[in-house]
């Protein structure tokens, strides 16, 4: 059965194709599908161009970790400019079909939980909230059926030997330091570490289980070259993700279960010391992801540490904000205490500070206000804070109040 012309577009669950045959075939040579589609756990809905956006803008990785709605258009330029740069024209990764044939899919899939990104960052020495699923270091084009079974968890891509332990060393030694309660590398340093114009090779590994399909890739000038399982000629796929989120992504797909048998099926025709060295980079992928399993409680309590310290620090500044007003109270009351004023003076001012003794006081008219007219706005006022009364009433109390206000000392006539 050929499943080149699916699209899922369709809505389809992408599993219900191939439960009925174990083996079908991934083929591109089919009609072209117009326009770009998008990435993992996401509609695949045709690209919208953006009339908003200048193509001269820097493209930097999004904040706030990941994004409900599909790839904004700025994010979908950078990556094709990437490809443009590094790979000549986007393309399907394992395919080489052409750009129109093609998705966008995420190693460290969009619809990662919060918690689990904590944990990514927490063993990868990044700063907390950090990381964003659509980095360009973790996004690379698949055609739509391969793209399909990727995010079922059907395949993976695995580094090489050397690559393999570069990772584990990293994410060792970002454990430890976090352990030891050392600062860690940061953001920056994983970025340089895993620099975005460096490929790596990764081999196609397809677990157990998922069929044995059929792989058509073109190879230039129209010619297409069908390889099937074990796939034993396919080449190497060189790509820019980075090793550490190809490692995230295979590391809960295989298990120590399938280490041998994925061995034996692939190595059936190859020699011993092939299959010795398949085995290691299997094992050494389930070593690290070891790592990332047992730092799941110390990733949480880092997390509540570190939101903790930040609400800790937003109170301590809201604190200080509200207290420059008494801060500077207190200083010019200390300044009044050491100008030389005597100190009967003082004694007697802070007498005069002091709050009045219980009971009926006399209200005391101010020099200012005796024998002024009350205005108009005044009037207002007064009649504000007064209870809503009838209007003949309010009158009266007026004249009453002018009358009086005038009677005090009456304006001189020119």
């Amino acid at each position: 059965m050929s499943i080149g012309t699916y699209s899922l577009a369709s809505g389809r669950d992408p599993e219900s194709s191939y439960a009925n045959s174990s083996t079908y075939e991934i083929n591109d040579r089919s009609t072209p599908i117009t326009g770009l589609q998008e990435s993992s756990h996401d509609e695949y809905t045709p690209t919208r161009v953006s009339t908003r956006e200048s193509a001269s803008i820097i493209f930097t990785t999004p904040t706030h970790r990941s994004a409900s709605a599909g790839l904004s258009s700025k994010t979908r330029k950078a990556l094709e400019k990437l490809y443009d740069r590094n790979y000549g024209a986007r393309h399907c990764l394992v395919t080489s079909s052409a750009a129109y044939l093609v998705t966008v899919a995420h190693a460290v899939q969009r619809a990662s939980k919060s918690d689990l990104l904590t944990l990514y960052e927490y063993c990868l020495g990044l700063d907390l909230r950090s990381f964003h699923v659509d980095s360009r270091r973790n996004m690379f084009y698949l055609s739509p059926h391969l793209h399909g079974i990727f995010d079922a968890g059907r395949w993976f891509l695995l580094p090489d030997t050397g690559t393999l332990r570069k990772v584990y060393d990293y994410v060792k030694d970002a454990v430890a330091s976090r352990a030891n309660s050392q600062s860690s590398k940061g953001t920056k340093h994983f970025w340089l570490e895993w620099n975005l114009n460096n490929k790596t090779p990764y081999t196609f590994i397809l677990l157990p289980g998922a069929g044995c399909p059929r792989i058509s890739c073109e190879i230039g000038g129209g010619v297409w070259e069908d390889h099937s399982y074990p796939y034993q000629g396919l080449p190497l796929l060189e790509c820019h993700i980075a090793p550490p989120f190809a490692v995230i992504n295979a590391g809960p797909k295989c298990t120590r279960d399938h280490i041998n048998q994925i061995a034996r099926e692939y190595c059936s025709q190859q020699t011993s010391e092939f299959r010795k060295e398949l085995e290691e980079r299997l094992t050494l992928l389930c070593n690290t992801w070891a790592l990332f399993e047992d730092a799941k409680k110390d990733a949480k309590d880092w997390e509540v540490e570190k939101m903790g310290k930040r609400k800790r620090d937003r109170d301590d500044k809201d604190i200080e904000n509200l207290s420059r007003g008494s801060k500077r109270i207190t200083r010019s009351q200390a300044r009044s205490a050491h100008d030389g004023t005597p100190k009967s003076d003082l004694h007697s001012n802070q007498a005069r500070d002091k709050p009045p003794p219980p009971g009926p006081r006399k209200r005391k008219l101010s020099s200012s206000l005796r024998g002024a007219a009350l205005t108009d706005d005044a009037v207002f006022h007064l009649e504000k804070r007064q209870k809503r009364i009838d209007l003949r009433t309010r009158v009266r109390r007026w004249v009453t109040e002018s009358t009086r206000a005038s009677s005090l000392d009456p304006e001189p006539y020119a």
